[in-house]
């Protein structure tokens, strides 16, 4: 099937990406200058590109044909098939350049345009433009037609995009004619060389040379309204080069070609010597978004990996800036707003809902304790027995009240926007409602999927989408039982380090000791929740007193610090050099068994406790270490050295596949950089969300989600080894660690600086 490109041309601001949004149907702007879908027409389906072009890209010269930009989103330009020429009628500056671009569209290009006046919602006064004066204008009857289009009105801007199809098909029938494939040729060549006749290079031909025609063309374009407005505008603050003419009773705007630098500055004016009066005056780029804008984006229709990870990252950290009962309340506004869209097939109107609805299954199943609240859980049992009388949503219904049942616990508030009545209460106003008509028009895809008693396949969640929110029950149900083995696995004391204990230990292999310690940390990762994560950069230190959750990311903390001191205890037991090196080449041997095993918080454990100031200048110790066991060892200190601030580590981490451990202390250093390099609430007002902080928080959490995700396998446990590693009682104290290894060997084996540390982390 062929593609169909028609160009959408138009000022900047003239509204181009929302006509595009609006005829397509889209719930949000196009996110790219190409936009490809399918339009039906005439009963056949054809496939069509909108490219977004401003009218600035363009270099307007009246004898040849139109010179199109060469590349559009890094790829050549399309050939183009129709265009459809915007401008904004609360903006008199958007027609200008609009008679050159007609006609070197028309009558040089042979191409069909289609005039389009966007923005006619506005109120009449203030219209600066006659959108129905242009229309009937002697410079725009080669149009084939001309709308008046606006946001509310939907159907005219789809009216408007059905006539371009239908031109761009008549005119590639057309094209295959003789005159037409030269006029192409002549055009391409165009394309490649600028005019050698040119007086000026190209770059100043692209809004400054052609402002003398485009205002002198438009006679009795203007509103008269408006234009009295303007002239009593130009009045206080006149630009040089404008004058108001009546020649023949008709009012216009005239440029002179020598003062065409007014309108926007030309390159050979110094920027000194521009004065205030000269400046264009810009509307600001809002900062921030709202909260409508993100559930939003939340509901749309998900077309890259990027809206997959969107919907994680928000559902994870949207109590930052709202509450359940908030985000609830707006999910169901928006799906009692598809149920009664008049306008939308009942195809489109569907897969809407579908989508709204496994959202609220995504959300339900990752987060239940978001509904814990009484009366927000209360309005989601009401939204679940609303869907379980349609087979189509009966999976869904099913999997949130089996969630509802078993999984949800009080979350703790610590931190979070707690929720509001009011939410709740909208909530319950929206279900009382007959929902019944939640899904009308959904009966004919019901014969194929009633009999067996699988759900619809029209929804765009595809079968990995769907299993990994079934997956999750299991996943995120075993949060408690993984946190309550971590809370059998911190350290005691019960025997003391002693050469049994020592031979005991070599007599393990590395594989079993390495496997034993990322079962514990697999274990204690596990019991964290990706919430916390946040939590534990971004509250006070009255406020983690409270949250009783973050129990877990310290116990890992104090895990990795009990290690990397176990390790360097085990190493100075023995007072002879060759049982030191024989220990400290085991520990090197298991090392690189963690790397192995993706287990970067191990390793970096028992780096910290080998490269630290005690161990580290045990030169007669390290001299009796095998060669080439140094060597591979030294491999993993550059991996997990802090050059380039990690660089050799990120880069790894990004390529390991799952499962894997993160190296959690980084982790965190580079959350707590987000969060505070950043405000959650910007604006004027404050009422804006800086999604751009949640964004970099997202490039650090969701790895982390990931890897939660995919369990180790057969990770069996090692009694004997677990309590060796937990069980022993030693010397917790960083100065009498380093007075034993003094003791061990003093200081005349060689010079060394005690306060050098390799890892310092280890050190809370």
């Amino acid at each position: 099937m062929e593609v169909l490109n028609i160009a959408v041309i138009g000022s900047s601001a003239a509204g181009k990406s929302s006509f595009i949004q609006n005829a397509l149907g889209y719930s949000r702007l196009p996110v790219s200058n190409a936009t490809s879908a399918q339009v039906p027409v005439d009963n056949a389906t054809h496939s069509i590109t909108l490219l977004e072009l401003d009218l600035a890209c363009f270099v307007l010269k009246s004898p040849q044909p139109i010179t199109w930009p060469k590349k559009i989103n890094g790829t050549s330009t399309p050939r183009v098939d129709a265009a459809l020429v915007l401008y904004d009628v609360v903006n008199q500056e958007s027609i200008c350049g609009l008679s050159q671009l007609i006609a070197a569209l028309t009558s040089s290009s042979g191409l069909p345009v289609i005039l389009v006046a966007c923005k006619c919602d506005s109120p009449k006064d203030d219209w600066e433009v006659d959108a129905d004066a242009i229309a009937n204008h002697k410079v725009f009857k080669p149009c084939l037609a001309s709308f008046k289009t606006s946001m509310e009105r939907p159907d005219i801007s789809r009216k408007c995009l059905l006539n371009a199809v239908r031109a761009a098909i008549g005119h590639r029938r057309d094209d295959n004619g003789e005159a037409v494939s030269r006029r192409r040729a002549q055009s391409a060549a165009n394309l490649e060389a600028p005019d050698p006749t040119a007086g000026r290079p190209l770059s100043e031909h692209s809004k400054h040379s052609r402002a003398s025609s485009d205002w002198s063309s438009q006679r009795g374009l203007l509103n008269p309204q408006a234009s009295e407005n303007y002239r009593s505008q130009s009045s206080r603050g006149m630009r040089p080069g404008f004058r108001v003419e009546r020649p023949g009773g008709e009012s216009f705007l005239e440029l002179d070609e020598s003062d065409a630098e007014s309108h926007e500055y030309a390159d050979d004016i110094p920027i000194l010597q521009r004065g205030d009066d000269h400046v264009i005056e810009r509307q600001p780029k809002p900062v921030g978004v709202t909260f409508d804008e993100l559930v939003d984006r939340l509901l749309a229709m998900r077309l890259s990996k990027a809206d997959n990870n969107f919907s994680d990252i928000f559902l994870c950290l949207y109590r930052k800036f709202a509450a359940p009962g908030d985000l609830f309340s707006a999910i169901l506004v928006r799906l009692d707003r598809a149920r009664d869209d008049k306008t939308a097939h009942y195809l489109t109107k569907t897969a809407t809902q579908l989508r709204i609805i496994e959202v609220v299954a995504k959300w339900v199943s990752l987060y239940p304790g978001d509904f814990a609240r009484p009366t927000t859980r209360r309005n989601l049992e009401d939204f679940i027995m609303h869907l379980s009388t349609e087979p189509v949503f009966s999976i869904a219904s099913q999997q949130m009240r089996r969630n509802l049942q078993f999984n949800v616990i009080v979350d703790d508030d610590t931190g979070w926007a707690n929720a509001d009545d009011a939410g709740d209460e909208i909530a319950s106003k929206i279900l009382s409602k007959d929902m019944g008509q939640l899904s009308d028009g959904i009966g004919t895809l019901q014969l194929s999927d009633e009999a067996d008693g699988r759900p619809s396949n029209s929804s765009e969640t595809s079968a990995p989408d769907k299993g990994s929110i079934v997956g999750s029950q299991s996943f995120f149900s075993s949060y408690d039982e993984h946190e309550r083995h971590a809370a059998l696995l911190e350290p005691t004391d019960l025997q003391p380090m002693s050469k049994v204990r020592y031979h005991n230990f070599k007599d393990i292999s590395d594989d079993e000791i390495a496997n034993e310690l990322t079962r514990i940390d697999w274990t204690m990762f596990s019991s964290i929740r990706i919430r916390d994560f946040v939590r534990h950069v971004s509250l006070s230190a009255a406020e983690k007193e409270k949250c009783k959750s973050l129990r877990n990311i310290n116990r890992m903390i104090n895990h990795f610090n009990h290690i990397a001191k176990w390790v360097a205890n085990m190493i100075l037991l023995k007072d002879k050099p060759k049982h030191r090196a024989q220990m400290l080449e085991k520990f090197m041997n298991i090392a690189l068994k963690l790397r192995k095993l993706n287990n970067y918080n191990g390793l970096a454990a028992v780096l910290a406790g080998i490269t630290g100031s005690a161990i580290h200048r045990l030169a007669q110790t390290r001299a009796l270490v095998p060669a080439s066991v140094q060597k591979r060892f030294t491999r993993l200190v550059i991996l997990m050295g802090t050059q380039k601030s990690h660089f050799a580590y990120r880069l790894a981490w990004e390529n390991s596949p799952l499962p894997r451990i993160p190296f959690i202390p980084l982790h965190l250093r580079d959350l707590v950089s987000a969060e505070e390099g950043g405000k959650t609430f910007v604006g004027s007002n404050a009422d804006r969300i800086n999604w751009k902080k949640f964004e970099v928080l997202a490039e650090v959490l969701l790895p982390m989600m990931r890897s939660q995700g995919t369990a180790y396998p057969a990770l069996a446990t090692h009694d004997t080894a677990r309590d060796l590693i937990l069980g022993c009682r030693m010397p917790t104290d960083d100065e009498e660690i380093y007075q034993r290894s003094l003791q061990v060997e003093s200081n005349s084996s060689g010079p060394v600086d005690p306060s050098k540390k390799k890892f310092p982390w280890f050190a809370k």
